[in-house]
């Protein structure tokens, strides 16, 4: 018995001292998770206050690379400016890797750090000198190459400030030859480039991708007009795109996201390209010999189910009818890309008697394609036209549809006004 009492005391006194040592290592668990918690908030804030202060230098950056003056000078300290530009690829390729496809919100201190780089090399990228010195550095040229491929991938319209930045971005890099021959050397960012055109927005990121391409087809046909991109133009216009002017592009500080400071401020409005813009760019320029009567019958048939909608087929509405106004009324504002005509009176005697298909219905104008494959332009001011369905014929003033489609759709009609014809 003595025996088993000095072993069951031993045992507590190996207990007690296993409870001090557990008792031991929670306290000081406890301290290294206080301690790491500790850690974690200083290192957040310390990444808020570097974050903050990178945004700032960044805007100063991208502010200052807005002058011609300046970039002469920093591009002279080449060792500074490949320091820079190495620290701009390392910290996008960061973001980059980091959010993927899923960019943080756009008001973000990571979002708009990485915008002010991207807004500094642009700007940069603006000017010959810049720009020539950008395009000798391997890394610069190969972020181009990621943030084009990338930009493909982010969510649209949510990132289309910063898909746009990458575009122009690209378009000024694409400015430099041995750029340009890299970009067409890579499928890939050609068919990236190529479905921002596909975009329903015809702004600032079509038209910096529609750049793009102007650009790497110039290059094209000037440097291997046997090639298969330059065989899509067709010989008479490519000197048209040879002569197209190819002036770099400076983002302001209307590019800089800026956080509201009312309430109740406005969203930012959208820029949109000016007229001039787009007959530069050729947007609504129809190529006279590429456009047959037999693609302008897929059209009309097409534009037959769309008429259906508000003149049902078999129905017409006497002039005594209530709905009469509001049928009249529609076919005023109907959109007549597709519909056939015929020209019966007009104040120019050539055009009248003429049919064909409308391939282009402009303010003033329906351009249409014959039965002879010709493409003609018809004033709407001052003809009348019949316009036919599968089992009717409707008569229109020109005049009533003096204005874009787009407007139309808009416009209170009247309807019981004749032109003088």
């Amino acid at each position: 018995m003595k025996e088993a009492d000095e072993k069951s005391s031993e045992w507590k006194e190996r207990a007690l001292k296993a409870e001090g040592k557990v008792a031991l290592l929670e306290r000081q668990l406890e301290e290294k998770a206080a301690q790491s918690q500790h850690y974690k908030k200083l290192y957040e804030g310390q990444y808020q206050v570097m974050m903050k202060v990178g945004t700032v230098m960044g805007e100063i950056v991208w502010k200052s690379f807005k002058s011609h003056s300046n970039v002469k000078v920093l591009v002279q300290a080449q060792d500074s400016m490949l320091k820079y530009c190495a620290l701009a690829k390392g910290i996008i390729d960061s973001f980059l890797l980091a959010y993927g496809t899923s960019l943080p919100p756009l008001q973000s201190l990571e979002h708009v750090f990485v915008v002010s780089l991207l807004g500094s090399i642009t700007n940069l990228a603006a000017f010959v000198e810049g720009r020539a010195f950008l395009a000798q550095q391997e890394l610069v040229v190969e972020l181009l190459k990621r943030m084009v491929l990338d930009q493909d991938r982010w969510s649209y319209p949510h990132f289309r400030f910063i898909k746009r930045m990458v575009l122009t971005f690209a378009y000024n890099m694409s400015l430099e030859d041995p750029v340009a021959f890299v970009m067409l050397g890579e499928e890939r960012l050609v068919n990236s480039v190529l479905r921002c055109l596909s975009l329903h927005d015809p702004t600032d990121v079509v038209a910096a991708a529609v750049a793009i391409i102007y650009r790497l087809l110039s290059v094209t046909v000037e440097a291997d007009p046997s090639s298969f991109l330059a065989k899509l133009v067709a010989p008479r216009y490519r000197h048209e795109i040879l002569e197209i002017p190819n002036s770099s592009v400076i983002l302001g500080d209307k590019h800089v996201i800026q956080k509201k400071n009312k309430a109740n401020a406005g969203k930012l409005t959208k820029k949109k390209l000016s007229r001039k813009e787009i007959k530069e760019l050729g947007l609504y320029t129809l190529p006279h010999d590429t456009i047959t009567y037999r693609d302008g019958l897929k059209l009309h048939r097409m534009w037959l189910g769309y008429y259906d909608t508000f003149f049902p087929p078999g129905e017409c509405p006497d002039v005594t009818e209530a709905r009469y106004t509001t049928i009249v009324a529609s076919l005023l504002k109907a959109d007549y890309h597709g519909a056939k005509i015929h020209i019966v009176r007009s104040k120019q005697p050539s055009v009248v008697g003429m049919k064909g298909i409308v391939v282009l219905d402009t303010k003033g104008t329906f351009k249409m394609i014959s039965k002879d494959n010709k493409l003609r332009t018809i004033p709407k001011n001052d003809s009348q036209f019949e316009v036919f369905l599968q089992d009717k014929v409707i008569t229109i003033f020109g005049k009533h549809l003096n204005a874009r489609p787009a407007e139309r759709s808009v416009k209170k009609m009247k309807t019981f006004a004749f032109p003088d014809l």
